[in-house]
């Protein structure tokens, strides 16, 4: 029986990138190569300082790479606008930041809903949407307070349910579970795992908490700009795939 070939979605090749301060130039990605394929769930780990954020940033759009390319898709998005780069992002990735941010006057459920508004949705089809999805994360009672009066874990969860608003292929989460407790982290490392394979959608998360590696299906580890070791889970059993020690 023959495995499986696995769907490449995201390959990162050669990247670097420098930051100009004043006249020095600092570089913070030394040559950053890397696939993630299909419904994986990958932890990007490493010191604080290490270009994490950077390569995270690099991937979503965000931040241009000085030397390199990022393929999505097949899709080379350092040589697309920025306008095509913003409406990638809005028809094909949910993210969820470390402190997500809220409209006050909007109840939870209408927070949610927002993200329709950009693909010419009513306002009205957001809440229908949303509603099944704060279902899903488990936080329907919620619906109608306002989100500041939520906990740490619990906004954060209501964030994941926005990210889904879309029916995003990708999730990118930088640090999500940064502000939480440990029990509150790992309710939704544990709800962001099992989204991820009910739903085959791709996880690309940046975390610095050790305790939560047991949720991801790789471990990417960094440290000082480069990729130190790329390791695979396997339940109990671990892979060591690349180690460039």
């Amino acid at each position: 029986m023959t495995e499986e070939k696995k769907e490449i979605v995201i390959k990162v090749a050669g990247v670097k990138k420098n930051f100009i301060v004043g006249e020095q130039s600092i570089p913070v990605l030394m040559g950053i190569d890397l696939e993630i394929f299909r419904g994986e769930f990958v932890l990007l780990v490493g010191p604080s300082g290490c270009g994490k954020s950077t390569l995270l940033h690099t991937i979503y759009g965000l931040e241009e790479p000085t030397v390199g390319t990022v393929f999505i898709d097949d899709d080379d998005i350092w040589v697309k606008t920025k306008d095509w780069r913003a409406n990638f992002r809005n028809q094909n990735i949910g993210f969820i930041p470390q402190q997500p941010f809220w409209i006050k006057s909007l109840t939870v459920i209408e927070n949610i809903a927002i993200p329709a508004i950009i693909t010419g949705k009513t306002f009205a089809e957001g809440i229908e949407i949303g509603a099944k999805l704060i279902e899903l994360v488990g936080m329907s009672e919620w619906a109608n307070h306002r989100p500041y009066d939520l906990s740490g874990g619990q906004q954060q969860r209501i964030a994941l349910a926005r990210s889904l608003l879309l029916d995003p292929k990708f999730i990118i989460a930088d640090e999500p579970t940064g502000n939480l407790d440990r029990a509150a982290g790992e309710k939704l490392m544990q709800l962001l795992l099992d989204i991820s394979e009910q739903f085959n959608i791709t996880i690309l998360m940046v975390t610095h908490n050790t305790d939560q590696y047991k949720f991801g299906t790789r471990i990417v580890n960094m440290v000082d700009g480069k990729i130190m070791s790329d390791v695979v889970n396997k339940g109990s059993l671990t892979e060591i795939k690349k180690d460039k020690n």
